[in-house]
């Protein structure tokens, strides 16, 4: 039994697959396997967090417990608070079950993602690269976290420019997962979503259309309309139709969306904010 997004669609009974790292299946979807956004996200983390914080710093529970806040703080759009969590228990973590440990890379990888966020490049791609190594020498290579190791520093590759290497970072990613998860996966969609986001980088606008929409078919059904993943994915088809000038469509989808990012993810995510300007936008040209 656990927790189940709203918007999930698909059968939850015996879903009880974890993240590495995590021994508290109810942090996680039971539908779709990934963690909760926005104001449920962060409370659940919070409430956990407030009830191991006081056990020894080597507790693993205990930093397990950080990890599991931290990466609520990213989805919430904290990054500065997601860092400092991150590096308070990756320290703990590194002095407990040592640098290599599976529970320190998961901690680490956390903290690359923030670290990104926040446009800290150069360290992002040093801890990522230094997970992903890990990950290949513990897990091997088409290990599901290591491939999720291997999107992240994608997300870097992109915010770096370095788009070219982004998207045959995420090719591989997908290709591998389509293979071993399967084309329906949690992973291999959020894979494809980002692949989509770094083809509009380099202004394929109808390439990354034609790959938005079958994802949305696909999530739709699997996750619900109102799902995060889905939400994210209607916002960047929604880009991808402004910047070919299909402004009838865009806006409908904006106008759509912005009241449902505000449900899901609350009005100051960041998520939120950008389908806000973006329905600006394009309403100064309709």
């Amino acid at each position: 039994a656990g927790l189940a997004h709203i918007g999930c669609r698909a059968e939850a009974a015996g879903h009880t697959t974890l993240r590495s790292g995590d021994t508290n299946g109810w942090y996680f979807c039971v539908t779709c396997d990934q963690g909760f956004t926005g104001p449920m996200g962060i409370g659940l983390a919070e409430i956990y967090w407030g009830a191991v914080k006081d056990l020894p710093e080597e507790d693993l529970t205990r930093q397990q417990g950080g990890a599991m806040l931290a990466a609520a703080l990213v989805r919430v759009g904290r990054y500065a608070e997601s860092e400092s969590k991150c590096r308070e228990m990756r320290a703990a973590s590194q002095n407990g079950a040592g640098p290599g440990s599976t529970n320190t890379m998961f901690i680490a990888q956390i903290l690359g993602n923030a670290l990104c966020a926040q446009n800290k490049l150069d360290e992002a791609e040093v801890v990522l690269r230094e997970v992903l190594s890990k990950g290949r020498e513990q897990l091997g290579d088409e290990h599901p976290e290591t491939l999720d190791t291997l999107s992240s520093l994608g997300n870097v590759l992109k915010a770096q420019g370095k788009i070219d290497e982004a998207i045959a970072s995420y090719t591989n990613v997908r290709t591998i997962q389509e293979r071993v998860l399967g084309a329906e996966h949690p992973d291999t969609l959020t894979t494809t979503t980002n692949l989509a986001s770094t083809l509009q980088a380099q202004s394929k606008f109808q390439e990354s259309e034609v790959l938005l929409r079958e994802l949305l078919r696909v999530q739709q059904r699997v996750f619900g309309a109102e799902h995060p993943a889905t939400l994210n994915s209607s916002h960047n088809l929604s880009v991808a139709l402004f910047e070919q000038n299909k402004l009838t469509e865009a806006e409908a989808r904006s106008r759509e969306l912005l009241p449902a990012f505000r449900r899901v993810f609350g009005a100051e995510h960041p998520n939120t904010i950008a389908s806000s300007h973006l329905l600006a936008e394009i309403s100064k040209y309709t």
